[in-house]
Formats: structure tokens, C-alpha cells, sequence
């Protein structure tokens, strides 16, 4: 972050830049946790009996992957959205001690900001108890 953020608009303009960080991440693990949970149910729906013994390998292998691979991304993308969510909470800190700084200025009030983000913080974990779930079945 800049060490001198002079005003109320350069701060908003980093609000936004922030907010627009956080809504592409969760983009990319909506969109990954969609391709993966695509590949793994084709894998659970292979024909059993036209697997060569290196099929059977591989399907082990990647019956194991994917989930593993889920949770990472899950797990780095969910910290990113964090560190987003707590750039704005600092963002709108130091707005609110600039002196031309009035209530509601920045994005909304604090009860709708919450409301937004808890969806956005609640997503990664359903993906990331999911697959838990099926890595450790």
C-alpha cells in the first residue's frame, strides 16, 4: 500500500481495486472447484471393465489428486480473499480518520459490508469440507 493515500477518492479508487481482487478470486476457485469436481465424477462413472491395469493405476492416482489439489487451491485462494478483505478493512480505517471523511462515504455501512463478504468468506469452506469429505472417504 501507498505510504500516503492524500484522499478520500485515491482511497475509494484502492477500495474498489481491492473488492475487484477478492470477486476474481472467487471466480477462479468457483470455476476451478467446477472443473475439478467435473473430472472426479467422470472418474467415479469409468467403465470398470475396459480399464487396463495402467488405468487403474492412474484412476487410483487421480481419485487421490484431485481432491488433494482442491483443497490446495481452495485452501491459497481462500487466504488471498482474506488478505483482500483485510487491505479494505484498512482502507476504509484510514478513511475514516481523514478529516473530510463522512459517514457512509466510502462503500455503504458496516452491517451491509459483512453481508456481502460473508458469502464470499463461507464459499471456499463448503468447497473445502466437500472435499475433505471425499479425500478422506
Amino acid at each position: 500500500m501507498q505510504n500516503q493515500l492524500h484522499s478520500l477518492e485515491e482511497i475509494r479508487r484502492r477500495i474498489e481495486h481491492e473488492d475487484n481482487l477478492v470477486n476474481q478470486r472467487v471466480s477462479w476457485i468457483v470455476s476451478s472447484q467446477a472443473f475439478l469436481l467435473t473430472g472426479y465424477a467422470i472418474l467415479l462413472n469409468a467403465p470398470i471393465e475396459l480399464r487396463t491395469e495402467r488405468h487403474v493405476h492412474d484412476h487410483a492416482l487421480l481419485m487421490k489428486l484431485i481432491p488433494i489439489t482442491s483443497i490446495c487451491l481452495t485452501l491459497l485462494l481462500w487466504i488471498a480473499m482474506f488478505a483482500g478483505i483485510c487491505a479494505m478493512h484498512a482502507l476504509r480505517a484510514k478513511a475514516e480518520k481523514h478529516p473530510s471523511y463522512e459517514a457512509n462515504h466510502i462503500q455503504g455501512s458496516r452491517g451491509t459490508r459483512i453481508l456481502g463478504l460473508v458469502p464470499i468468506t463461507l464459499v471456499p469452506g463448503v468447497f473445502l469440507v466437500t472435499w475433505l469429505f471425499l479425500a478422506m472417504r
